[in-house]
């Protein structure tokens, strides 16, 4: 058979370009599909494939939310070893515990740009861009509902503690804010880093900007027969820094909580 030849009615020439036609556009979807997924990672995690962590303090004994101080924040590694979280009984100013309702946030939302909700702070409807993806905060647990945790790592450019910290009602900010009385009035986590500001009585919404992503929200559970708290999932935007919540290292059924100063910062 020649060059020109007929093969089944297709010519041997043609037959060599569909071939390598083909083989481009394998190539080509191979290298497509894993790039989508790096540029669009996961925004949303539920909680089925997270450990049930229960919560112990640094002796060993199991954290028991009735006898949480209110306002004292302790640090602890869920879902993965190196992904710091923030855990807190909220109060008011004078210590009292405060409930912590259920709130559905956007992945991505406006700085609503009022104090926190525990000094006063307007009930302002979360806005975002268009078609973003929104969650739902379930709100504190324990007796009062007053226990919630979050992750510790800035939405914006990751910072950690102690340059992420909580500030209770009353106590203001180590630098000043823009407005000032948001970071005056206290009742915030606030990022001493670049400025960022959330309200963690309403699910670590941002109250002010450059984040524009509310932190994550460690699940919760208590068990009102023992006392007893256990972390179980994670909810809201992908921990800062990861492509996935479960990529890495994942915790064990234990998690140790610390003070502030056993990990060598301060409250």
């Amino acid at each position: 058979m020649v060059e020109g030849e007929i093969m089944g009615g297709v010519r041997r020439r043609d037959v060599i370009k569909y071939m390598a036609a083909a083989g481009i556009a394998g190539a080509f979807s191979s290298l497509i599909i894993p790039t989508i997924r790096y540029v669009t990672p996961p925004a949303l995690s539920g909680a089925a494939e997270y450990p049930r962590s229960l919560l112990v303090f640094s002796n060993g004994e199991p954290v028991r939310a009735s006898q949480l101080p209110v306002n004292k924040p302790y640090l602890f590694y869920y879902p993965l070893t190196d992904t710091q979280n923030i855990l807190i009984n909220l109060g008011d100013r004078n210590g009292n515990p405060v409930e912590v309702k259920s709130v559905e946030l956007l992945v991505t939302m406006h700085p609503l740009k009022v104090p926190s909700l525990a000094v006063g702070g307007e009930e302002k409807p979360i806005e975002g861009p268009p078609n973003v993806a929104k969650y739902v905060f379930p709100g504190g647990v324990g007796p009062n509902r007053s226990i919630v945790a979050y992750s510790l790592i800035c939405q914006h450019l990751g910072c950690i503690f102690p340059q992420l910290r909580f500030y209770p009602p009353g106590q203001p900010t180590r630098f000043r804010t823009n407005p000032p009385d948001i970071g005056q009035r206290g009742g915030v986590l606030h990022c001493a880093c670049h400025g960022t500001v959330y309200d963690p009585y309403r699910g670590a919404a941002v109250l002010l900007d450059p984040a524009l992503r509310p932190l994550p929200a460690i699940i919760l559970e208590w068990d009102s027969s023992t006392d007893y708290l256990y972390a179980v999932g994670v909810v809201g935007p992908t921990i800062f820094g990861k492509t996935c919540n479960l990529c890495g290292d994942v915790v064990k059924d234990r998690v140790t909580i610390y003070t502030p100063e056993e990990v060598g910062g301060s409250a």
